[in-house]
């Protein structure tokens, strides 16, 4: 029977695995996650992927025949996941607030990116009290910020661990690789290519502007009877009004995967994307560009945006890119312009394109990351006595955080005998439940730590003894090798 010194030796040595835990990959449609995630697949050996995606088996199959070498790595996530992991990776807000729980009980260090969405919001109470549980974390490494937004409001939220700031998301690199010839007869007035790409979350798809799209439609439609236009995406004819020109002109497609998607960017002139911040809900905001205008840009496409909360810090309005508050009719100018005056057209698109190829570029991207998760790793393959020291510390900021938490439920239940005596007795049954929940867990945590600081003090005490014996030993050697030293002095002197 193993002691428990030697039980938490093992258990400290055992932890070898990084993992990345998310809630749609292996999904083929989400396309920076494909990316990112295959890169660090192939760049860490012993990382493994573990979803939550409610149909797991579904996409997974189709993600193996695509990627049939990672295919065996990327699992759905159960209560074993976690065993001998030496860290996680998460990418939003929810996810990593999903997770913070099991990563608490099992004292695994973690690093984050903080995208836009995921139930990240500004100024939101809900995002916020999420935000503010990871960030209090005594096993948060660091955080990536995507938008300079981002960066300044952790700042405000009193942030203490390393924020690393790497400008926009991943792309897929099949973006990157050699790229069909742009048709020659491309700028024939008003025979362009315009698309809209976004997803619906909300009625009309109002946040991405789609209302605003469909408007454009109208008004373009009556001057330039040719136009071809395309929505990409949950959208349908029938979401927002339309008249039956503009429903002749508009061809409907569902979502894309990445490659299907990029041959449709490149068939298109012009994308446009009026999107809307704090509609989706409270605080709500997408990057800039949005990822659909980056993977059409690196396409050759124009992009004509909005950019309502100032993001933009890379792209010069009118020269690679079109910038236009999400209204119908300042965009329709703008189309127009570009239209009519098929030189500048090809300015802000060859423009545009190479200022995207260098921002998103997976080296840059990719590369910065896979250092930070590097680094992350490496701090955690330390010798194991310095890691055990490591794991009893965060056992014991693990004690005081689920005592907080504890404390906390108790002061919400205080405020909730006020306001709702109704659903008291409930909610007090959910939570005393909780609390017993974890009340049993620090118990036990509480006579391991006991244990453990015992173990410690009796290793300590030993160690010390056998540097003593060492010594003692050390110096007996040096007096018989002085012993012989002599002896030999002396032999070669008869001699």
């Amino acid at each position: 029977m193993m002691s428990s010194f030697q039980y938490l030796k093992q258990l400290v040595e055992e932890q070898h695995s990084i993992v990345v835990l998310d809630d749609f990959f292996p999904n083929l449609l989400s396309g920076f996650r494909i990316a990112e995630y295959n890169w660090y697949l192939r760049h860490f050996p012993q990382l493994v992927v573990y979803s939550t995606n409610p149909d797991f088996d579904s996409v997974h199959a189709t993600y193996a025949q695509h990627y049939p070498q990672h295919s065996d790595r990327v699992k759905p996530y159960d209560d074993s996941s976690l065993n001998g992991c030496t860290f996680v990776y998460m990418n939003f807000l929810n996810n990593a607030h999903h997770f913070l729980l099991d990563l608490h009980s099992r004292c695994i260090p973690f690093l984050m990116t903080l995208y836009p969405g995921g139930g990240f919001g500004l100024w939101e109470p809900e995002s916020d009290a999420k935000l503010l549980q990871i960030l209090k974390s005594p096993l948060l490494l660091g955080i990536i910020a995507t938008q300079n937004v981002t960066l300044d409001y952790l700042k405000e939220k009193g942030c203490k661990v390393p924020v690393h700031y790497i400008y926009g998301g991943v792309v897929h690199p099949i973006y990157f690789e050699r790229r069909k010839e742009y048709k020659d007869n491309h700028f024939v007035h008003d025979s362009l290519n315009i698309c809209f790409v976004a997803a619906r979350y909300m009625e009309k798809g109002a946040n991405k502007g789609y209302p605003q799209f469909i408007e454009i439609v109208h008004q373009l439609i009556r001057e330039f009877h040719h136009l071809k236009f395309t929505v990409v995406g949950n959208f349908n004819a029938d979401d927002v009004f339309l008249d039956d020109t503009a429903r002749k002109s508009i061809t409907f497609i569902e979502s894309l995967t990445t490659a299907d998607l990029k041959d449709f960017f490149l068939t298109q002139d012009i994308i446009i994307s009026p999107n809307r911040p704090f509609l989706l809900h409270q605080g709500n905001f997408d990057g800039f560009p949005t990822g659909c205008c980056v993977e059409a840009s690196l396409c050759g496409v124009a992009m004509i945006c909005s950019d309502e909360l100032k993001l933009n810090y890379h792209y010069t309005d009118g020269v690679d890119i079109v910038i236009c508050r999400p209204v119908s009719d300042t965009i329709v100018k703008a189309v127009k312009n570009l239209i009519l005056d098929s030189e500048l057209l090809e300015r802000i698109r060859i423009r545009g394109q190479s200022i995207s190829l260098k921002i998103f570029d997976p080296k840059k991207q990719l590369g910065k990351r896979v250092s930070i998760l590097e680094k992350a790793y490496n701090y955690q393959k330390v010798k194991w006595p310095i890691k055990l020291i490591e794991f009893f510390k965060l056992a014991k900021e693990t004690l005081i955080y689920h005592t907080n938490y504890i404390r906390c439920i108790e002061t919400e239940l205080s405020v909730l005998r006020k306001k709702h005596p109704d659903k008291l007795e409930q909610i007090i049954a959910e939570q005393t439940t909780y609390i017993h929940n974890i009340e049993a867990d620090l118990t036990t945590r509480g006579k391991y730590i006991e244990e453990l600081e015992q173990t410690i003090t009796v290793q300590t005490t030993h160690i010390h003894r056998v540097e003593t014996e060492l010594a003692k030993l050390q110096s007996l050697w040096l007096s018989r090798l002085k012993s012989v030293g002599k002896k030999l002095s002396q032999l070669i002197k008869s001699s």
